[in-house]
């Protein structure tokens, strides 16, 4: 009887000291790369580490259960080392476009701090392509990760008005009345079509009397609702517009948009003495810097008169 207990008892140490090597390798075969399950997951979370992912959540989730005090050992460990380039290119990318500008990407994020190419050559307009892939979901979720983890900047809703097809979203809006009846008044977050959400959005935003004529005339004909009736806004077109009324009133001749001349610059000064607005003014104009500014938003910028905003 004692002798059975002691060779039970001995096959549980042999059987725990075996389930601990496994996890040992395992973990040591995630740290060289060369992970033996699901192996294509792994290198995602591994190639997107060094761009806000911590060690822990470089492992696969079932993995993080299993082996949850083999991992945290591993992690608490100084000696770790990331065995890969960022560089490379993750496995998982199956966007063509992806493929081609992500090393610029990565050199603009060494130099820059930043992914967002900006226009003026081709990497920078394939990055513009990325955005609207993005806002169409035409990405896979681990592209959309990769992205988000590299701080890349998706379009805002001037882009996607300025990018967009006119008739054909036209004709989806027309659509989305027949069935909805709303009168027009689409979220501006339409999960089933975020596009469409943001292009109506941004055509109330221009308003009837700026939009040019050729498509005020499609939309007055369709009776569309110029004026919507969710409780919604930009923060940046409210702040915009009040800043540019006063400066607006500082401009002593102000003729087709040229501003750049003919200001009272006391009036400027006396705007500009307004903590609120200085605030704001060097908050676009940091983000600009930084590459977080749209182009959209950047020209809107570049139409405050009498003032050099990105040097305020």
């Amino acid at each position: 009887m004692l002798s059975s207990l002691i060779i039970q008892k001995l096959v549980q140490v042999v059987t725990l000291a075996i389930v601990s090597c496994i996890n040992v390798a395992n973990v040591h075969s995630y740290q060289n790369g060369n992970c033996l399950k699901n192996n294509q997951s792994n290198v995602h979370l591994q190639k997107i580490s060094n761009f806000g992912l911590s060690c822990h959540d470089r492992f696969p989730e079932n993995d993080r259960r299993r082996n949850k005090n083999i991992i945290a050992q591993y992690c608490s460990s100084s000696s770790q080392e990331d065995s890969f380039s960022d560089d490379e290119l993750p496995s998982f990318v199956q966007s063509i476009v992806l493929k081609q500008v992500y090393p610029a990407m990565v050199k603009h994020t060494k130099e820059y701090g930043n992914p967002n190419i900006p226009l003026g050559n081709n990497d920078g307009k394939k990055c513009k392509t990325l955005r609207r892939l993005a806002f169409q979901k035409k990405l896979t979720d681990e592209e959309m990760a990769l992205l988000e983890g590299m701080n890349f900047r998706f379009n805002s809703l001037e882009e996607v008005y300025d990018e967009a097809d006119f008739d054909e979203c036209l004709e989806r809006l027309l659509k989305y009345e027949e069935e909805y009846k709303t009168n027009y008044q689409i979220p501006k977050k339409y999960k089933p079509d975020p596009e469409l959400g943001a292009w109506v959005t941004m055509i109330r935003r221009i308003g009837r009397d700026n939009i040019p004529r050729d498509r005020r005339e499609k939309l007055d004909a369709i009776n569309f609702a110029w004026i919507s009736t969710r409780k919604c806004g930009s923060s940046f077109m409210s702040n915009f517009r009040l800043i540019k009324e006063k400066l607006d009133k500082c401009c002593l001749v102000c003729q087709d948009q040229d501003t750049t001349q003919n200001t009272d610059e006391d009036c400027v000064k006396e705007v500009l003495n307004d903590v609120d607005v200085k605030k704001w003014i060097r908050a676009q104009a940091d983000a600009a810097k930084n590459g977080n500014l749209s182009d959209a938003r950047i020209d809107f910028m570049d139409q405050l008169p009498g003032i050099s905003w990105r040097n305020i």
